[in-house]
């Protein structure tokens, strides 16, 4: 699982290198606004969002290492068509081919085929902590690297590491284990529908628009309004990252250890909206810092929440859904924040970005908490049990995973 959370890493360093000078660095292409520029900061989320239920489905058919070589691939092609561009347009394009690798739900799916229900949390607040440790990599090394020797060299980058990746994947990944669903595969309308699910959705389609949002215009205020040079942007992207990873492991604890899920994403919403707040009152670097601890505190179980709340036949395809809300919440996030700041200007970005943070937080107040769910593992079973686990009121979900019957209790 280690190598699966690296791949996962690895692929979000190549998307993250450039997001700390991307706004800058379009602005100056043949063709560009800042309409366009929110586009093409949020374009590969909606490639991302169009695919990833499509790449989860045909991971359950063609097998889970075929359909991640494939994703990574296209993530190649994509940086390099960047690296190339020197019109908005191009960027756009090559944004669209990195996002189309939609792998996102595959990994998850292969990361919970591997691990067990009483470790899957800590597997995936361990891909968590990895992907926050390539995302403070890149918020030093981008703007560093890309002051010096260009953003094109970023996306050039990009290519490299995710052709790591796919070695990694061929040399050290194991093959999943078979796992027989005992319940008919149901349709994406059920897993979309649930309740429980949808609102853990919302909270991921408001935290990742949010976080396009402030990506788009920080680098805009400190460069632009602030006379920063774009090297010294690692300077407030540091100490954000820095406490946004004291947060996570914080979070991960107080939702997993003491079952206080609900009350991880409150104060994950809470955070947020009061960092839009310091940022419309110009207090830049604390705003950034207090986003990215709200931002933090969330993330490393939304993806489990999921897994957790899913049937076993449906954890692809709720996975894939999940990460198609967080991508949307990307593309909107960002191609919004564009317009408004175009039209509008940051002062009104702002009050609209708080509206829709407050709008967040209040909507958690009726969530459902979530608990670990009790499992029995039965290694002597039949037909007439299984039918009788599968009609019982007080079972959550059956399946038969190496041989042993795993029942999952409410």
């Amino acid at each position: 699982m280690i190598y699966l959370s690296m791949i996962m890493a690895i692929r979000f360093l190549g998307l993250f290198l450039v997001l700390p000078l991307l706004a800058l660095y379009a602005m100056h292409l043949k063709g560009a606004n800042e309409f366009y520029v929110g586009i093409a900061l949020g374009a590969y989320a909606l490639s991302q969002m169009l695919l990833q239920v499509v790449f989860g489905r045909f991971s359950d058919k063609y097998g889970r290492k075929a359909i991640l070589a494939f994703g990574l691939l296209l993530l190649v092609i994509g940086s390099i068509v960047c690296a190339l561009s020197d019109n908005i347009y191009m960027l756009i394009f090559g944004r669209l081919i990195q996002g189309s690798g939609a792998i996102g739900g595959v990994v998850l799916a292969y990361i919970a085929d591997l691990s067990t229900e009483e470790t899957r949390a800590k597997a995936f607040a361990k891909m968590g902590m990895m992907i926050a440790g390539s995302f403070g990599l890149s918020m030093v090394v981008g703007p560093i690297v890309g002051a010096e020797y260009g953003v094109n060299t970023l996306f050039y980058i990009s290519a490299i590491v995710a052709f790591l990746a796919i070695i990694i994947l061929f040399a050290k990944v194991p093959q999943a284990p078979k796992v027989e669903h005992v319940h008919e595969h149901p349709p994406i309308s059920e897993v979309f529908l649930n309740k429980e699910l949808l609102r853990i959705y919302f909270s991921g389609f408001m935290q990742k628009g949010l976080m396009s949002a402030i990506f788009l215009i920080t680098p805009l205020i400190f460069v632009n309004e602030l006379g920063w040079e774009k090297s010294d942007l690692y300077k407030v992207y540091l100490p954000a990252l820095v406490f946004g990873v004291l947060a996570m492991p914080f979070g991960a604890i107080l939702a997993e250890k003491k079952q206080k899920g609900k009350l991880v994403f409150i104060l994950s919403a809470f955070f947020i909206l009061l960092s839009t707040i310091f940022l419309y009152f110009k207090f830049y670097i604390s705003g950034v810092v207090i986003f990215f601890v709200g931002f933090n505190l969330l993330e490393p179980i939304l993806q489990s929440y999921i897994s957790k709340i899913a049937k076993s036949n449906q954890k692809a395809t709720a996975l894939g859904i999940g990460n198609s809300f967080q991508y949307l919440g990307i593309f909107l996030g960002a191609s919004f924040s564009g317009y408004m700041l175009q039209h509008y200007g940051l002062g009104k970005l702002m009050i609209i970005v708080s509206a829709f943070s407050f709008l967040w937080l209040i909507s958690l107040f009726t969530m459902k908490d979530i608990t670990n769910f009790r499992i029995e593992e039965i290694e002597t079973y039949d037909d007439d049990m299984i039918k009788e686990f599968k009609n019982r009121a007080d079972v959550h979900d059956v399946f038969i995973k190496e041989d042993i019957l795993v029942v999952k209790y409410k």
